[in-house]
């Protein structure tokens, strides 16, 4: 995928500063237990042998870790959620560009490589407690991690369906978060970073309602720097977990592995309902009509009808419960700024 040439702003703006007044008394509350208890047990984490989001683990872990290195940006999100400052991670040069939250925090976080290839001597110059990765990418050097520090793989995505039930990355990365409450002992601050994501989809939801959108059926599609293809996030993304608690009809429906799924211009021609939310991937104030130059574009009802909508800034698809909050807003947002399906249509 094409990197965005991107600046930061305030990400998470949107958000709501009352919002976040939960999760910043547990954070404190965390550190002052900290403080007054450093060895204290964590009580309520369930073996990591039943949590169906852990791929790999080491037989023992910390109780309390306080040099985590995280090989994956949602998991670099989660510990700044909960207040944790990283003494290592993967890609931190791209992180403010693809997630964005609590940059401050993270700026002066060493580089330990990339997410494909981290740097096994740079993890060992980190000298971390706890390893946080993605079994996708580091199932093959668990072993080499392991040596270096006690380690967690977590697994990429769920299945579509669990216990019988719908399952999205949204669903997938709000067990992550949990996980990594507990085994930071933080489970406190992840219930209050999971009542703040509630709240915002709770208030974005009800804006969408009362402008007579919901139930709308939308597209989160993502510019690749493709000729005329993009990536549409399916039915078993954090988008569509999105789209749902706002109570949107995200299209394409159907699962795939990744969550999403390639689509062109010619896929939205027998589509005269959906509004599409198209994320760039170049830097800000590049024109929509600049990017939707196929030939095709100009007969998509969407675009006809005035429904796309140019999300400018990098939504990062796959991160945690915040980069999922400031989706919802951001989703909210932009399909207000565009007129809704006549009846007749």
């Amino acid at each position: 995928m094409a990197v965005a040439l991107l600046t930061h702003s305030n990400a998470f703006a949107q958000s709501g500063v009352g919002d976040a007044t939960a999760a910043t008394r547990a954070r404190r509350a965390a550190n002052e237990t900290d403080a007054i208890n450093p060895g204290r047990a964590q009580q309520t984490c369930t073996s990591l042998d039943d949590n169906p989001s852990v791929s790999q683990a080491s037989p023992s872990l910390p109780v309390r870790p306080k040099r985590i290195v995280v090989l994956e940006f949602m998991f670099a999100e989660d510990l700044a959620a909960l207040g944790i400052t990283p003494v290592g991670m993967a890609d931190p040069a791209y992180y403010p560009v693809w997630i964005g939250y609590d940059d401050a925090r993270l700026a002066s976080v060493a580089d330990i490589g990339t997410r494909q290839e981290p740097s096994l001597e740079a993890i060992a110059a980190a000298k971390p407690d706890l390893i946080l990765g993605v079994g996708l990418r580091h199932a093959p050097i668990f072993a080499a991690l392991e040596r270096i520090a006690p380690t967690v793989l977590f697994k990429y995505g769920p299945n579509f369906t669990e216990d019988g039930a719908r399952v999205t990355q949204l669903d997938w990365g709000r067990k992550i978060l949990r996980t990594i409450g507990c085994l930071t002992g933080r489970e406190e601050v992840a219930r209050a970073v999971e009542a703040t994501v509630d709240a915002g989809f709770a208030r974005d939801a009800q804006r969408l309602a009362q402008a007579g959108r919901r139930g709308e059926q939308v597209a989160w599609l993502q510019e690749l720097g493709l000729p005329d293809r993009y990536w549409a996030f399916t039915g078993n993304s954090t988008a569509a977990g999105v789209a749902h608690a706002l109570g949107l009809d995200l299209w394409p429906a159907e699962p795939t592995r990744e969550g999403t799924s390639y689509v062109t211009s010619e896929d939205l021609l027998k589509k005269p309902n959906l509004t599409v939310l198209f994320v760039s991937a170049t830097e800000p104030g590049v024109p929509l009509a600049t990017k939707l130059d196929s030939p095709i574009w100009r007969f998509v009802p969407a675009r006809s009808a005035g429904r796309v909508g140019l999300v400018e800034r990098n939504i990062w698809g796959f991160g945690g419960p915040m980069s999922a909050l400031r989706m919802a807003d951001t989703m909210t947002e932009t399909l207000l700024s565009l007129p809704a399906p006549s009846v007749s249509e």
